[in-house]
């Protein structure tokens, strides 16, 4: 029992691990190429070089695109004195920051399987119970999703196996249709045998 329910969490791990992944290289991609476009249309020297360097920086956990993008734009406005560029800098910042807060949970949570709800509330979760370590924001929904998954396996019938919705399956998976259940009805019971006269 125990060594069935330790392979089905390694298991479950390294597949939620593989999409986790997947979702990761879609978000990055999404922020590089923000970054390309706007430090381009800012006028930034170096901008390609400057965009791989702060998505490098994005991946880290907790830093994000705030400890690179910030000082710059303060250095900008302060020591630079050039109010124009570290005003866009900003507005980048803030437009990337809005834009990754809105689409992460539905790419996290179509890639891995859960609501963009289930992959809020179990990050920050995770946060809180891992006193606010930025590694509980990743631990968070990889525990919920792998509990998920076996939860599932173990007990198709309450788990609701039968509909599968956009975020049951994985990402640009297509979903099942619901299997159809036929109605048979025994009209034998119904039939009397009359005596001839």
């Amino acid at each position: 029992m125990f060594d069935s329910l330790k392979a089905q969490v390694v298991h479950e791990g390294k597949l939620t691990l593989k999409d986790w992944v997947k979702s990761q290289i879609i978000l990055t991609a999404i922020t590089l190429a923000g970054l390309l476009l706007g430090l381009n249309l800012i006028g930034i020297d170096h901008w390609i070089m400057a965009s791989v360097a702060i998505t490098i920086v994005d991946l880290l956990p907790v830093l994000g695109l705030s400890i690179t993008m910030i000082p710059w734009a303060f250095y900008e406005l302060v020591f630079a004195k050039d109010t124009k560029t570290g005003l866009w800098i900003f507005f980048l910042f803030i437009i990337l920051m809005v834009l990754k807060q809105v689409l992460e949970p539905f790419i996290r949570g179509a890639s891995l399987g859960i609501s963009p709800w289930e992959e809020i509330i179990s990050s920050v979760a995770g946060f809180a119970l891992l006193g606010g370590n930025g590694l509980g924001l990743l631990l968070g929904p990889v525990v919920y999703i792998v509990g998920k998954k076996i939860y599932r396996t173990n007990h198709p019938a309450m788990a609701g196996r039968a509909t599968t919705g956009y975020f049951d399956r994985g990402f640009g998976q297509k979903a099942e249709p619901a299997p159809k259940q036929e109605t048979v009805i025994d009209i034998t019971d119904d039939v009397v045998d009359v005596p001839e006269e």
